[in-house]
């Protein structure tokens, strides 16, 4: 003869142990235990991003951005919708979509959409990059430089902005116009 409450206990006690074995799982799988995920780029972030840097008491460039990300452990930020305002004479503003600024070497890598507005004038590129110890722009990309009265275009360029020089590397078109 079969003892039925032999048998319906023993299966409550089975169901149980499998039940909590069960939760145990899901909640070590939700944890990152099970399945031994952890998160390797944590970062802290930022809205409206304003810096300066000054040499001599006086602001040699201003950063800032609409969204900076500060990555843990590392010594670069990350920009969104970023602008420099270079403070010489003439004034140079320079805007981007992204780029990334390496705080130790002073340098900003800057990513689609650049733009350099100086008085009249506008320089377009892809990218472009900033070298604030050497005051220095520059990229391998096709490059655009126009104004009221001439365009160039071209691919390349270098501009010291301590000796206010700029050159075009290869592939130089110029048109100028006659008022």
């Amino acid at each position: 003869m079969i003892n039925y409450r032999m048998t319906k206990r023993s299966s409550i006690i089975i169901l149980s142990v499998f039940l909590a074995a069960v939760i145990f799982l899901i909640l070590g799988y939700y944890k990152g235990e099970v399945t031994g995920l952890r998160p390797s780029f944590r970062t802290s972030s930022m809205q409206n991003l304003h810096l300066t840097h000054r040499e001599d008491n006086q602001i040699t460039w201003e950063l800032s951005a609409r969204e900076a990300l500060f990555p843990t452990g590392s010594k670069e930020i990350l920009l969104r919708s970023m602008g420099i305002r270079i403070n010489r004479t003439p004034e140079i503003r320079l805007t981007g979509e992204t780029a990334v600024y390496e705080v130790e070497k002073g340098e900003v890598a800057v990513n689609k959409s650049v733009e350099i507005n100086i008085k009249d004038t506008t320089f377009t590129s892809d990218t472009l990059k900033w070298d604030s110890a050497k005051e220095l722009l520059t990229t391998e990309d096709d490059v655009r430089f126009s104004g009221k009265n001439f365009l160039i275009e071209g691919t390349g360029l270098t501009a010291s902005i301590e000796q206010q020089k700029v050159r075009i590397l290869k592939n130089v078109k110029a048109t100028f116009y006659l008022i």
